[in-house]
């Protein structure tokens, strides 16, 4: 059992509920906070009801749903911001959508669009949902706290394709080494743990080896970009979503003139982030020689890196082609390289074991490849 307690639920927290069956309760406290804030709730009802207007939505058929995991992130997220944020829903609902989290709920991929005027996902929440209030209800279709919570249910894939395309650049330009005398030089976080996950790989002996500079300052970029994601997600899954924050102590409540710039400053970073990506990506397919069975492959994801007005609906597939082009960069180095450092001998060793001749093969076992390669060698940042 994981207890959500007030104002301190973490990125790491979240993914390891999202990752175990465990099942979460409401501490105490918080529930005293629920408590009040729906007790105040009832007071304004009539007031706020009339205040509180909801816009058409656009039915929209979809034959694409969001995963269970996607789903269970939005879901957790809905339910501790609810909590945790004095919106006035009650702690009856609060139960109801706890218990959603053992459902098989299907969610429409197109709710995720902040641009089309659709229903978002937790709209198909409400559905399920008895002993409602139409003011709960209204405020619950106002939030946007399903945001952080998809983009925290692919956290661990973005520090995998982080550390991938660390390991990438690694093979490719042949094991450079950073002169530790440099990072003194510039003391900067990004660029030391960048440094000290390559020199893991590094034969510090040799002075030749080299790594691009744009390429290591994007790599380093990258890294600070998630960093700072990191700390966005940690402050706004103990934020309020929600239009409205009641005040017990003070018998009133306030409106929450926060929740648009929110919104606006977590998908312009995702954005930022995906942009930085999709550069260092192209820079790699520039620079590595692909067999010619891969380069048409090559070309179509290149193609699909491309800036979108969808940011969540981009992520969501930019992850599935990133894992793709890494998949292939290193499938394309295994079939192509002849040396005996450490890693290329466990490169090919994962190959052989799971018997991977293509980079669809290779494509599902990435976190596997991840994760014998840290046992072997070193964790990575």
């Amino acid at each position: 059992m994981y207890i959500l307690n007030e104002n301190s639920l973490s990125v790491e927290d979240f993914i390891l509920i999202l990752n175990s069956e465990q099942e979460i309760e409401i501490s105490e406290n918080l529930k005293n906070k629920v408590f009040l804030s729906s007790n105040l709730l009832k007071d304004y009802y009539e007031f706020l009801d009339k205040k509180i207007n909801l816009e058409d939505y656009e039915e929209i058929d979809s034959t694409a749903f969001l995963s269970d995991k996607e789903v269970k992130g939005i879901l957790l997220a809905t339910i501790y911001t609810s909590a945790n944020s004095s919106c006035g829903i009650s702690y009856k609902v609060l139960e109801q959508l706890i218990n959603l989290l053992r459902e098989n709920i299907k969610i429409p991929e197109i709710s995720l669009s902040t641009n089309l005027k659709v229903a978002t996902p937790n709209y198909h929440f409400l559905k399920y949902l008895e002993n409602i209030t139409l003011l709960e209800r209204k405020i619950l279709l106002k939030t946007s706290a399903y945001i952080p919570g998809f983009i925290c249910s692919y956290f661990e894939e973005l520090q995998l394709i982080k550390k991938l395309l660390t390991i990438s650049a690694i093979l490719y330009f042949n094991y450079p080494y950073i002169d530790p005398y440099n990072l003194a030089l510039t003391p900067y976080l990004p660029f030391i743990k960048l440094a000290e996950n390559i020199n893991s790989f590094s034969n510090p002996k040799k002075e030749d080896q080299t790594i691009d500079p744009l390429l290591y300052s994007a790599l380093s970029l990258l890294y600070k970009t998630l960093d700072d994601l990191y700390e966005i997600l940690n402050i706004q899954l103990n934020s309020s979503h929600y239009p409205y924050i009641f005040i017990p102590e003070k018998n009133n409540f306030i409106e929450n003139s926060l929740v648009l710039t929110q919104k606006k400053y977590l998908l312009e970073s995702l954005k930022t982030l995906l942009l930085i990506i999709d550069k260092i990506f192209k820079d790699l397919f520039i620079r590595i020689k692909f067999s010619e069975e891969n380069k048409s492959k090559i070309y179509e994801i290149y193609n699909a890196l491309r800036e979108s007005d969808e940011p969540l609906l981009s992520f969501r597939k930019k992850i599935k082609d990133y894992k793709k082009a890494l998949a292939l960069i290193l499938t394309n180095y295994t079939l192509t390289c002849s040396t005996e450092k450490p890693l290329d001998k466990i490169l090919r060793s994962f190959m052989l074991e799971k018997n991977i001749k293509s980079y669809i093969e290779l494509t599902p076992f990435l976190n596997d490849l991840l994760k014998t390669i840290e046992e072997n060698i070193n964790e990575l940042y």
